[in-house]
């Protein structure tokens, strides 16, 4: 990095932010083209996804083959025993296959003690397919018109109509808590 005075670098930003600004980019994202990863695998795939089609057409990269390790497991998943007290410490030795999507992973000596101090059993799913259903549990980043349950006033949810959830407007939601 090179150092610049307060004067050579007040003088800089406001020729940045002027050719920025005659090309119409200032207070915009950077260009997708200048992000060193695909649209595929970064957050923002989680949070708002896109066909490989749609990410291409808005001037993202893809990655069809992302990496992962596939066929060296070394322990099936019909072969786990399905309660976590029937499980040994070698576990961490072993290598793991994904019931969804076939990656190989492990599990950690933090991870077992967890899993054992919950009493849950171990994952028959890879961290990323678990991640997976972690999000689309947490449901769309989408908004819907809905109506207060209580006294019908218009309001703006995260909550999808087709979904169990009450929901009030603020002042409602108020009286109800409080």
């Amino acid at each position: 990095n090179k150092q610049y005075t307060k004067e050579e670098y007040e003088k800089l930003r406001e020729k940045i932010i002027a050719e920025l600004k005659s090309k119409n980019l200032y207070g915009l994202f950077m260009p997708p083209e200048l992000s060193p990863f695909a649209y595929n695998e970064t957050v923002a795939q989680d949070n708002m996804p896109l066909t490989k089609e749609e990410a291409l057409a808005q001037g993202f990269r893809w990655k069809d083959n992302l990496q992962k390790t596939e066929g060296r497991e070394t322990l099936k998943p019909d072969q786990i025993p399905d309660h976590i007290k029937d499980i040994g410490d070698n576990i961490i030795e072993e290598i793991l296959a994904c019931i969804s999507c076939n990656r190989n992973y492990k599990i950690v000596p933090d991870e077992l003690q967890f899993y054992r101090r919950m009493n849950l059993p171990l994952p028959r799913k890879c961290f990323f397919c678990r991640h997976t259903d972690r999000i689309l549990r947490r449901g769309p980043m989408k908004f819907w018109n809905r109506h207060c349950v209580k006294c019908d006033k218009k309001i703006i949810t995260n909550y999808a109509p087709d979904r169990p959830e009450i929901v009030y407007c603020e002042k409602c939601y108020q009286q109800e808590v409080y």
